[in-house]
């Protein structure tokens, strides 16, 4: 079964844990498009699904980054604090912290079940 490349994104983001975050540049990585940060933005920017939780993906510092939208800005921070992360003075989370980092047959096994395919074990 063919999968979009946004359907792959969400698929992977949906796994991100409470407490932890990608970044839209790890995303992409993941996902074997090491310089697909962007289209990981424009696939979160489009995403109409509040089974995803868009707010566990930030920018490579560790900030808040939703363009054109303070509020949601504001609200991606809230989620997060109540995820038990928190920010420093400036804007930012510690990435060394709070950064998921999926073993490669975990992301492996996400990516065949969004594209419907079988375990191969």
């Amino acid at each position: 079964m063919s999968v979009s490349f946004n359907e792959l994104v969400y698929a992977l983001v949906r796994h991100i844990p409470s407490g932890k975050v990608l970044s839209y540049g790890r995303v992409a990585q993941l996902l074997g498009m090491p310089h697909g940060a962007r289209e990981v933005g424009w696939a979160m920017g489009s995403l109409h699904d509040d089974n995803v939780p868009w707010h566990r993906v930030v920018n490579a510092q560790g900030r808040v980054s939703i363009k054109g939208s303070p509020e949601g800005a504001a609200l991606q921070r809230v989620r997060l604090e109540a995820e038990g992360i928190k920010f420093d003075d400036r804007g930012r989370l510690d990435m060394t912290r709070h950064l998921w980092d999926p073993a490669p047959p975990e992301v492996e096994q996400i990516i065949r079940q969004a594209r419907g395919e079988s375990d191969p074990n």
